[in-house]
């Protein structure tokens, strides 16, 4: 929560020193998630993280969700430059002087594991350069070899210009986040040093703490030392092929989708009409993985109707053995809970 607050600060000091003010709306996308403050819930796109919390800081501008399964459209093969274009289509309504940054996940996390259709991704980029808006990624979820890249934004061959980060960092084993910029970004608050309004103004309760950065630094250097993300990429491809086994082996399976060890598996009725299970099922499931010695998530009262998809986020160090493990419990609770 508190690298993307940071992030919002940036665009809105860049929107008063160079823009006059003007250039200040943020857009965030539907079903996407930046953490709990209330000026994330303003850029969140999950309503029942949001609801009941406002009223919610202005500027903050919804883009549509590139959400192939549910889209009429996601099996045509533009669906990715489409999905893009309807966020130039809000920019365009909102006036292009005025939205100063673009914030989204590389793989939108607790909205429900919605991977980026073919082409998405470089017309973003494409877009935000005509506009003049900065390109802000949230790695939260993605970074730190989730999707056996450094960073998920690496998959799509994009160049952001504020990245933010902040559990994988460390693994959990110190608090730590990240609010990274380019050099480009970091000058402009270098631009007239005599102005003393000029410099980034920011202060962080553990902002001086050593403990989370030697926590960061061992924790890299055990991902490069062991070759992680080659086995992020390596298990991520063996999960996906256990998760299509299971599409053919359980009607309630809609759709299975995911970047490395990050991956979804979307429940529903009927695979025609993709009416979403009702959401205590779904926790059904969940707990009788648990009860299997396996421990997996799901979309916790996070879009009203869809809270439908299982979250599968294993650790780096996953085995084959562990895949497997992982893969025959969640096909026993389906059985268990569906049939």
């Amino acid at each position: 929560s508190e690298a993307n607050e940071k992030a919002y600060k940036i665009v809105r000091q860049i929107a008063h020193s160079k823009y006059g003010g003007k250039k200040n709306k943020i857009l965030f996308r539907n079903r996407d998630y930046h953490g709990s403050t209330i000026g994330n819930l303003s850029a969140c796109g999950q309503n029942e993280r949001r609801d009941q919390y406002g009223p919610f800081a202005p500027g903050f501008v919804e883009v549509p969700a590139c959400y192939a399964y549910r889209d009429e459209h996601g099996n045509e093969p533009d669906f990715g430059i489409r999905a893009a274009n309807a966020i130039e289509e809000v920019i365009l309504r909102e006036g292009p002087d005025t939205v100063g940054a673009l914030c989204l996940e590389p793989v939108t996390a607790g909205g429900g594991v919605i991977t980026p259709p073919e082409g998405y991704w470089p017309r973003v980029q494409e877009i935000c350069k005509k506009y003049d808006i900065l390109l802000h990624i949230d790695e939260v979820v993605c970074g730190l070899g989730r999707t056996g890249k450094w960073f998920g934004y690496q998959q799509y061959d994009i160049k952001p210009d504020l990245v933010t980060m902040a559990k994988g960092v460390a693994s959990g084993y110190a608090a730590i986040s990240c609010c990274v910029t380019t050099e480009a970004v970091f000058d402009l608050f270098k631009a007239d040093p005599d102005d003393h309004m000029s410099y980034f103004r920011d202060i962080s309760t553990f902002g001086g703490c050593a403990a989370g950065p030697a926590a960061a630094l061992e924790n890299m250097k055990i991902i490069e030392e062991e070759n992680l993300l080659e086995n992020v990429t390596n298990m991520g491809h063996y999960l996906m092929e256990l998760l299509n086994d299971l599409k053919a082996k359980h009607e309630v399976v809609g759709d299975v989708r995911g970047a490395g060890l990050f991956c979804g598996i979307e429940l529903v009725k009927d695979r025609e009409s993709k009416e979403p299970v009702h959401e205590s099922t779904v926790q059904a499931v969940v707990a009788n993985c648990a009860s299997q010695g396996v421990l997996i998530g799901f979309t916790n009262r996070s879009v009203t109707g869809l809270n439908n998809i299982l979250c599968l986020s294993p650790a780096l160090i996953c085995t084959k053995q562990d895949m497997d493990d992982v893969a025959r419990a969640i096909g026993n609770a389906l059985t268990t809970v569906y049939g």
